[in-house]
């Protein structure tokens, strides 16, 4: 089974190039996916950001994934992964002091993200044009998105990906659906060829 990550900051169309992409995979081979976990998180708001919300995105992920697993496929896609919920957590303490409280929390979602996020073999950090954000209306949004966070959200994600040496396909969503989702396709078709052994 070949493992994927749809990843990458809101609104930057990720779960509608999964479904496009699902759709053609789905026409050859066995393909499931993982639905995005956030609106499964049984905390409110205001304890979004604390520890136990963020090791319950991390595990919940990891659980979701295997669930996935458990039947034969071929392909399984994921509406962001382990990475995205790292990437949640370290937005969540960048203006924090690290006690050694904090400090021994981190270490453990580190933990969990430094184990989990080999089990991918492909990453697509899925890029939008930051300065459309501004006017971009998000009406299924139930609040006003914040643009400043979203931004300072992807700054985290290139550097976090540099700092742990991710290999990772960027797909910039600027073309259409059907473009953006045939290069990802594209993709996943040469890194299949690339692991099959020769007869």
């Amino acid at each position: 089974m070949i493992k994927i990550s749809f990843s990458g900051i809101s609104g930057s169309g990720k779960t509608s190039l999964l479904k496009e992409v699902k759709k053609i995979l789905s026409l050859k081979y066995k393909v499931d996916h993982v639905p995005e976990i956030s609106g499964k998180n049984p905390f409110d708001n205001d304890k979004k950001s604390t520890f136990t919300s963020q090791f319950f995105y991390l595990s919940t992920q990891v659980n979701e994934e295997n669930v996935h697993s458990i039947n034969p496929l071929e392909y399984l896609l994921c509406d962001r992964s382990i990475l995205d919920q790292w990437i949640y957590w370290k937005c969540s303490v960048l203006d924090k002091e690290f006690s050694e409280k904090l400090k021994i929390k981190n270490g453990i979602l580190e933990d969990l993200y430094r184990f989990w996020i080999k089990t991918y073999d492909l990453i697509f950090l899925i890029r939008l044009d930051l300065k459309k954000l501004d006017s971009r209306e998000f009406d299924k949004e139930l609040r006003k998105i914040d643009s400043e966070y979203i931004k300072t959200r992807e700054k985290v994600y290139l550097e976090t990906i540099k700092e742990d040496n991710l290999k990772v396909f960027e797909i910039w969503n600027n073309n259409t659906i059907d473009e953006s989702a045939q290069k990802i396709v594209q993709t996943i078709s040469e890194y299949k060829h690339s692991t099959e052994v020769p007869e």
